[in-house]
């Protein structure tokens, strides 16, 4: 008898081994439903300009002193003067980041006697401005043009992601209809008609967006404001340029 028992047993075991064996397999060569039927992929573009909306720079309050506690309150001061004035500006859309504050002491090495020398300590703070109004910024800087220690840079102007969050969505849909009616010639090429989408990937860019690089210097309000950054990029040239690629996959009829 438990011999007769094992032998069931095994019998079992086999059939459904088998069985299982069988759904694998129909799993593996049944095709999945969009790879049942014709397809055509496609690319589409859409290429667009975005104004630039928001005018930037960055004010940079640096300061050497023989010891870091005077050091540190000179820029504190100056730093307190920048942010006062601020505060009289009558301007909704402007936008005031501290976007560094260091302190350190500053070594030299001294090539002729081989050692370091002690020059002072020295803190830098940056605060990057930025607003909608153009000759707000302009004011800005004009006000603290030739004040000691500040030192104005990347003056700049940019698109905001106010203005590209809405311009890349029209994108977008350009974009899919421009796949759409790619799709559409090749389907009526090989005498068929364009489905549904079945599969989509897309991907963005913007360009120029950042601060970019301003003129060296600049006439603000009757006086020269001399900027710390090199280069010839013009600083009203040009818009943002976007671009939308969508990878699409319609099924045909």
């Amino acid at each position: 008898m438990p011999k007769q028992k094992t032998t069931i047993q095994t019998s079992k075991t086999l059939i459904m081994t088998i069985l299982a064996l069988f759904a694998v397999a129909a799993i593996a060569v049944w095709p999945a439903p969009h790879m049942r039927e014709r397809t055509v992929s496609v690319r589409g573009e859409c290429i667009a300009k975005v104004e630039k909306d928001r005018t930037a720079a960055t004010l940079r309050i640096h300061t050497l002193s023989p010891d870091a506690g005077r050091s540190l309150r000179r820029a504190q001061t100056t730093y307190a003067e920048v942010t006062e004035f601020m505060r009289t500006i009558v301007d909704d859309s402007l936008e005031l980041q501290t976007a560094r504050f260091d302190s350190n002491e500053r070594i030299r090495w001294d090539h002729q006697t081989q050692q370091e020398v002690h020059q002072g300590f020295e803190t830098t703070i940056e605060l990057a401005i930025s607003s909608e109004r153009r000759e707000v910024i302009e004011d800005i800087l004009a006000r603290f043009s030739g004040t000691e220690n500040v030192f104005p840079r990347g003056l700049s102007m940019y698109s905001s992601n106010k203005t590209l969050a809405p311009a890349i969505e029209n994108c977008l849909k350009d974009a899919v209809r421009d796949a759409r009616e790619k799709a559409d010639a090749i389907a009526r090429a090989g005498g068929a008609r364009v489905g549904r989408m079945i599969t989509a990937e897309f991907a963005r860019h913007a360009s120029p967006r950042g601060f970019q690089p301003a003129m060296r210097a600049m006439a603000l309000g009757g006086g020269p404001v001399m900027m710390e950054d090199s280069g010839s990029v013009e600083l009203f040239s040009t818009d943002t340029e976007i671009s939308v690629t969508v990878s699409a996959m319609f099924g045909l009829k």
